[in-house]
């Protein structure tokens, strides 16, 4: 994908992501109920252990329970090396945030550390979304 295209994904992705908490979740995957921390934090584990074993991002809504993930390094084909999440993810809104250093690889073989942050929502379905991008 080139860099034209993945700038356009993780803007879409944004903004998406930003309507979403500006209608307060209305549609989004939040009903108004609480993120469940434990589902949450095993949502964003196993997105991420699927990203590192060199999963597609498209492959966990196949899954059971399915998961829908959007991030934009990761659709662009970064690979993950390596990942540490926060210990506990905090509510905003209906949803968990969590913090999360990644250590990515470029096509290139270069290898960087970014702070990432998602947002995950358990209602009604599983949702794993990167807000940074």
């Amino acid at each position: 994908m080139n860099e034209k295209r993945t700038a356009l994904l993780r803007r879409a992705v944004a903004l998406a992501f930003a309507t979403c908490l500006a209608l307060g979740g209305a549609g989004c995957g939040s009903s108004g109920t609480p993120a469940d921390p434990d589902d949450g934090r095993k949502a964003l584990l196993a997105a991420l252990d699927a990203w590192k074993g060199g999963e597609k991002p498209d492959a966990l809504a196949h899954r059971t329970p399915s998961i829908h993930v959007a991030d934009g390094d990761w659709s662009s084909g970064l690979l993950l090396q390596d990942y540490k999440p926060d210990d506990e993810g905090r509510h905003v809104g209906a949803d968990l945030s969590y913090q999360v250093v990644l250590e990515l690889k470029n096509a290139r073989g270069k290898v960087v550390k970014k702070t990432a942050v998602y947002a995950v929502s358990t209602q009604p379905q599983l949702l794993v979304l990167r807000q940074d991008d």
